[in-house]
């Protein structure tokens, strides 16, 4: 049976200020204190980080630093010590579930996985919410915006995430797998549209 190793990278920010507040007031009314919304721009900095997940299994957190994420990187950085040890313990029925950013399609990325005989998921395009490991990363993000107190600095905040990646627990995230059949269903039927998801 396929064994689908869903990964990816996510931004997490000190200051996560990615929810809209939608504030009802009546005419006249728009600098009342009660009404304002106090938010800091840029997010105070962030912390990108990559993980994978698949049925019974996970990798540990990887904190991406020293700027941004390349083909390069990905290979020497996230797969050759983290996704081809998980492919090889795996076995045969190994399968990749990456997205379709440049760094993850580049050539020598494609080179690569060839030579390690790691087979890939063709993506669709625009398709996020087809990935499990994005409903990972939406619960991580509530439980560290839950804290209290919450991180106000990066280190904080990379302890944070941490911790409570690990409070996740792989029966949720063996459900969250489990239910894109379910979700891949649903996106066809409202041909690609917005789904409750």
């Amino acid at each position: 049976m396929e064994q689908f190793f869903s990964s990816d990278e996510s931004r997490f920010s000190v200051h996560p200020d990615n929810r809209r507040i939608f504030i009802w007031r009546y005419r006249g009314s728009r600098n009342n204190p009660a009404f304002m919304h106090e938010s800091v721009r840029f997010g105070g900095g962030g912390v990108l980080m990559y993980g994978g997940i698949s049925i019974d299994g996970r990798t540990v957190l990887y904190i991406i630093r020293d700027g941004p994420l390349t083909a390069r990187r990905y290979r020497d950085e996230i797969l050759r010590p983290s996704v081809v040890p998980y492919a090889a313990a795996m076995g045969d029925d190994f399968i990749l579930m990456d997205d379709n950013c440049w760094p993850h399609r580049a050539n020598l990325v494609e080179d690569f996985l060839l030579e390690e005989g790691i087979v890939r998921v063709e993506w669709p395009a625009c398709s996020p919410d087809m990935n499990p490991i994005e409903h990972v990363w939406d619960a991580l993000g509530r439980q560290v915006a839950d804290r209290q107190p919450p991180p106000h600095t990066l280190q904080e905040l990379e302890r944070a995430l941490l911790e409570e990646s690990d409070r996740i627990s792989q029966l949720v995230i063996n459900s969250i797998i489990d239910s894109m059949p379910q979700r891949c269903s649903t996106l066809l039927a409202v041909r690609g549209n917005h789904t409750f998801y």
